[in-house]
Protein backbone atom coordinates (compact mmCIF):
# COMPACT_ATOMS: atom_id res chain seq x y z
CA UNK A 1 0.00 0.00 0.00
CA UNK A 2 1.50 3.47 -0.74
CA UNK A 3 2.31 5.96 2.01
CA UNK A 4 2.33 9.63 0.73
CA UNK A 5 5.04 11.87 3.14
CA UNK A 6 5.06 15.38 2.63
CA UNK A 7 2.51 18.65 1.80
CA UNK A 8 -0.98 18.30 1.37
CA UNK A 9 -3.15 21.12 -0.48
CA UNK A 10 -6.48 20.44 -1.12
CA UNK A 11 -9.09 23.38 -2.39
CA UNK A 12 -12.73 22.82 -2.26
CA UNK A 13 -14.42 24.65 -5.10
CA UNK A 14 -18.34 24.59 -4.88
CA UNK A 15 -20.90 22.01 -3.80
CA UNK A 16 -24.05 21.40 -5.82
CA UNK A 17 -27.32 19.82 -5.21
CA UNK A 18 -27.18 19.61 -1.30
CA UNK A 19 -30.61 18.72 0.20
CA UNK A 20 -31.49 18.90 4.20
CA UNK A 21 -31.64 15.37 5.84
CA UNK A 22 -34.92 14.29 7.00
CA UNK A 23 -33.55 14.64 10.50
CA UNK A 24 -32.61 17.81 9.68
CA UNK A 25 -36.18 18.87 8.49
CA UNK A 26 -37.73 18.16 11.73
CA UNK A 27 -37.94 22.01 12.86
CA UNK A 28 -38.69 23.35 8.97
CA UNK A 29 -42.46 23.88 9.65
CA UNK A 30 -43.57 21.85 7.15
CA UNK A 31 -40.75 22.55 4.53
CA UNK A 32 -39.55 20.25 1.77
CA UNK A 33 -35.82 19.44 1.10
CA UNK A 34 -36.62 20.97 -2.72
CA UNK A 35 -37.59 24.42 -0.84
CA UNK A 36 -35.60 24.25 2.26
CA UNK A 37 -32.49 26.42 2.03
CA UNK A 38 -29.27 25.46 3.49
CA UNK A 39 -26.47 27.60 5.64
CA UNK A 40 -23.99 24.94 4.67
CA UNK A 41 -20.20 24.86 5.43
CA UNK A 42 -17.77 21.98 5.14
CA UNK A 43 -15.16 20.10 7.30
CA UNK A 44 -12.23 18.81 6.22
CA UNK A 45 -10.57 15.19 8.60
CA UNK A 46 -7.56 13.55 7.32
CA UNK A 47 -7.95 10.18 9.12
CA UNK A 48 -8.56 11.34 12.43
CA UNK A 49 -7.61 14.60 12.29
CA UNK A 50 -9.21 17.65 11.79
CA UNK A 51 -7.52 20.04 9.01
CA UNK A 52 -10.39 22.39 9.58
CA UNK A 53 -13.23 23.91 7.92
CA UNK A 54 -14.55 26.35 5.91
CA UNK A 55 -16.74 29.67 6.51
CA UNK A 56 -20.86 29.10 6.48
CA UNK A 57 -22.65 30.32 3.18
CA UNK A 58 -26.03 31.66 4.15
CA UNK A 59 -29.17 30.38 2.42
CA UNK A 60 -27.92 28.34 -0.71
CA UNK A 61 -27.49 24.69 -1.54
CA UNK A 62 -24.77 25.26 -4.30
CA UNK A 63 -22.39 27.65 -2.10
CA UNK A 64 -18.98 27.83 -3.48
CA UNK A 65 -16.17 28.06 -0.97
CA UNK A 66 -12.93 28.11 -2.69
CA UNK A 67 -11.30 27.24 0.68
CA UNK A 68 -7.55 26.06 0.80
CA UNK A 69 -6.33 23.28 2.92
CA UNK A 70 -2.46 22.65 3.76
CA UNK A 71 -1.37 20.30 5.95
CA UNK A 72 2.25 18.44 6.05
CA UNK A 73 1.71 14.66 6.66
CA UNK A 74 3.05 11.46 7.09
CA UNK A 75 1.37 8.23 6.54
CA UNK A 76 -2.33 9.65 5.68
CA UNK A 77 -4.83 7.70 3.90
CA UNK A 78 -7.93 9.02 4.08
CA UNK A 79 -9.70 12.01 3.63
CA UNK A 80 -13.03 12.58 4.76
CA UNK A 81 -14.96 15.46 3.85
CA UNK A 82 -18.33 16.46 5.55
CA UNK A 83 -20.97 19.00 4.90
CA UNK A 84 -23.19 20.89 8.02
CA UNK A 85 -25.59 23.32 8.38
CA UNK A 86 -25.28 25.93 10.94
CA UNK A 87 -28.49 25.80 12.93
CA UNK A 88 -29.50 28.51 14.78
CA UNK A 89 -30.14 26.36 18.04
CA UNK A 90 -28.69 23.65 19.22
CA UNK A 91 -26.20 21.13 17.33
CA UNK A 92 -25.74 21.46 13.73
CA UNK A 93 -27.17 19.30 11.28
CA UNK A 94 -25.03 16.91 9.00
CA UNK A 95 -25.86 17.59 5.38
CA UNK A 96 -23.82 14.86 3.35
CA UNK A 97 -20.41 13.58 3.52
CA UNK A 98 -17.72 11.51 1.20
CA UNK A 99 -14.40 9.62 1.68
CA UNK A 100 -10.97 9.99 -0.62
CA UNK A 101 -8.63 7.20 -0.69
CA UNK A 102 -4.86 8.94 -0.92
CA UNK A 103 -3.97 5.22 -1.91
CA UNK A 104 -5.74 5.60 -5.09
CA UNK A 105 -4.38 8.73 -6.64
CA UNK A 106 -0.74 7.43 -5.61
CA UNK A 107 -1.43 3.91 -6.94
CA UNK A 108 -2.22 6.01 -10.71
CA UNK A 109 1.43 7.71 -10.29
CA UNK A 110 -0.10 10.46 -9.87
CA UNK A 111 0.32 13.43 -7.34
CA UNK A 112 -3.03 15.84 -8.69
CA UNK A 113 -6.42 15.39 -8.87
CA UNK A 114 -9.20 17.22 -9.43
CA UNK A 115 -12.82 16.07 -9.87
CA UNK A 116 -16.59 16.13 -8.70
CA UNK A 117 -17.25 13.75 -6.10
CA UNK A 118 -20.11 12.17 -5.20
CA UNK A 119 -21.64 13.01 -1.70
CA UNK A 120 -23.95 10.65 -0.08
CA UNK A 121 -27.13 11.07 0.24
CA UNK A 122 -27.22 14.09 -2.11
CA UNK A 123 -24.92 16.53 -3.82
CA UNK A 124 -21.55 16.68 -5.36
CA UNK A 125 -18.11 18.39 -4.35
CA UNK A 126 -15.35 20.00 -6.86
CA UNK A 127 -12.12 19.62 -4.92
CA UNK A 128 -8.47 19.72 -5.94
CA UNK A 129 -5.69 17.85 -4.58
CA UNK A 130 -1.94 18.34 -4.66
CA UNK A 131 0.44 16.04 -2.90
CA UNK A 132 4.51 17.45 -2.69
CA UNK A 133 6.88 14.92 -1.15
CA UNK A 134 7.64 11.44 -1.48
CA UNK A 135 5.63 7.84 -1.19
CA UNK A 136 7.04 4.16 -1.08
CA UNK A 137 5.13 0.77 -0.45
CA UNK A 138 4.51 0.12 3.67
CA UNK A 139 6.30 -1.64 5.30
CA UNK A 140 5.04 -4.01 8.35
CA UNK A 141 6.61 -1.28 10.51
CA UNK A 142 4.99 1.47 8.87
CA UNK A 143 1.54 -0.06 8.95
CA UNK A 144 1.50 0.50 12.87
CA UNK A 145 3.67 3.72 12.60
CA UNK A 146 1.60 6.22 14.48
CA UNK A 147 0.91 9.25 11.81
CA UNK A 148 2.15 12.37 12.76
CA UNK A 149 0.25 15.74 10.91
CA UNK A 150 1.70 19.44 11.37
CA UNK A 151 -1.54 21.70 10.77
CA UNK A 152 -0.56 24.82 8.35
CA UNK A 153 -4.50 26.57 8.48
CA UNK A 154 -5.60 29.84 9.43
CA UNK A 155 -8.05 30.67 12.03
CA UNK A 156 -10.98 28.54 11.93
CA UNK A 157 -14.96 29.75 12.90
CA UNK A 158 -16.37 29.01 16.05
CA UNK A 159 -13.32 27.32 17.89
CA UNK A 160 -15.81 26.84 20.55
CA UNK A 161 -18.07 24.37 18.63
CA UNK A 162 -17.80 20.95 19.27
CA UNK A 163 -17.57 18.75 16.26
CA UNK A 164 -19.86 15.90 15.65
CA UNK A 165 -18.20 12.89 14.62
CA UNK A 166 -19.77 10.96 11.78
CA UNK A 167 -19.94 6.79 12.23
CA UNK A 168 -20.39 5.02 8.52
CA UNK A 169 -22.02 1.22 8.92
CA UNK A 170 -23.55 0.31 5.92
CA UNK A 171 -24.67 3.37 4.60
CA UNK A 172 -25.87 5.10 7.83
CA UNK A 173 -24.55 7.98 9.28
CA UNK A 174 -24.89 7.84 12.54
CA UNK A 175 -23.83 10.55 14.49
CA UNK A 176 -23.81 10.92 18.57
CA UNK A 177 -27.53 12.22 19.45
CA UNK A 178 -29.58 13.31 22.82
CA UNK A 179 -32.92 11.88 22.65
CA UNK A 180 -35.93 14.13 23.78
CA UNK A 181 -38.39 11.27 24.29
CA UNK A 182 -38.29 7.46 25.65
CA UNK A 183 -36.37 5.28 22.88
CA UNK A 184 -35.77 1.94 21.97
CA UNK A 185 -32.54 0.86 19.80
CA UNK A 186 -33.45 -0.44 16.25
CA UNK A 187 -30.79 -3.45 16.62
CA UNK A 188 -31.30 -4.79 20.08
CA UNK A 189 -34.56 -4.21 21.01
CA UNK A 190 -33.23 -2.37 24.49
CA UNK A 191 -34.18 0.80 25.87
CA UNK A 192 -31.67 3.42 25.45
CA UNK A 193 -30.77 4.71 28.94
CA UNK A 194 -29.30 8.32 29.54
CA UNK A 195 -30.12 11.08 31.29
CA UNK A 196 -27.51 14.17 30.45
CA UNK A 197 -25.18 14.34 27.34
CA UNK A 198 -26.12 12.18 23.99
CA UNK A 199 -27.25 8.87 24.89
CA UNK A 200 -27.94 6.99 21.55
CA UNK A 201 -26.44 7.13 17.97
CA UNK A 202 -28.62 8.04 15.52
CA UNK A 203 -28.61 7.58 11.58
CA UNK A 204 -29.27 11.76 9.90
CA UNK A 205 -30.45 9.88 6.71
CA UNK A 206 -33.38 7.11 7.84
CA UNK A 207 -33.39 8.72 11.57
CA UNK A 208 -32.83 4.89 12.73
CA UNK A 209 -31.84 5.15 16.55
CA UNK A 210 -28.84 2.22 18.18
CA UNK A 211 -26.69 2.61 21.21
CA UNK A 212 -23.64 3.14 20.94
CA UNK A 213 -22.19 -0.46 21.35
CA UNK A 214 -24.83 -1.46 18.93
CA UNK A 215 -24.64 0.99 16.00
CA UNK A 216 -20.83 -0.64 14.26
CA UNK A 217 -23.57 -3.94 14.17
CA UNK A 218 -26.33 -2.76 11.94
CA UNK A 219 -27.07 -5.32 9.15
CA UNK A 220 -29.50 -3.46 7.34
CA UNK A 221 -29.04 -0.91 4.65
CA UNK A 222 -29.97 2.40 5.42
CA UNK A 223 -33.03 3.32 3.29
CA UNK A 224 -31.96 6.83 2.63
CA UNK A 225 -28.63 5.85 0.88
CA UNK A 226 -28.61 7.51 -2.64
CA UNK A 227 -29.22 4.84 -5.55
CA UNK A 228 -25.93 4.13 -8.23
CA UNK A 229 -26.71 5.48 -11.67
CA UNK A 230 -24.72 6.94 -14.29
CA UNK A 231 -25.01 10.66 -14.49
CA UNK A 232 -23.91 12.48 -17.64
CA UNK A 233 -19.76 14.21 -17.72
CA UNK A 234 -20.10 17.26 -15.55
CA UNK A 235 -18.44 21.27 -16.57
CA UNK A 236 -15.37 21.51 -14.18
CA UNK A 237 -16.13 24.47 -12.56
CA UNK A 238 -13.32 27.36 -13.12
CA UNK A 239 -11.31 27.27 -10.02
CA UNK A 240 -7.57 26.12 -9.48
CA UNK A 241 -5.11 25.78 -6.62
CA UNK A 242 -3.37 28.43 -5.55
CA UNK A 243 0.40 28.37 -5.67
Amino acid sequence: MPVFRGLLKVRVCEAVDLKPTPWALRHAGGKNSSSFLLDPYLTLNLDQTHLGQTCTKNRTNSPAWNHDFTAQMTGGRTLEISVFHDAPIGYDDFVANCTIQLEDILQNSSTHYQAWVDLEPEGKVYVIIDLSGTSAEASAANENEERVFRERIGPRRRQGAVRRRVHQVNGHKFMATYLRQPTYCSHCRDFIWGVLGKQGYQCQMCTCVVHKRCHEHIITKCAGMKKQEDTPEEVLPSCSLAE
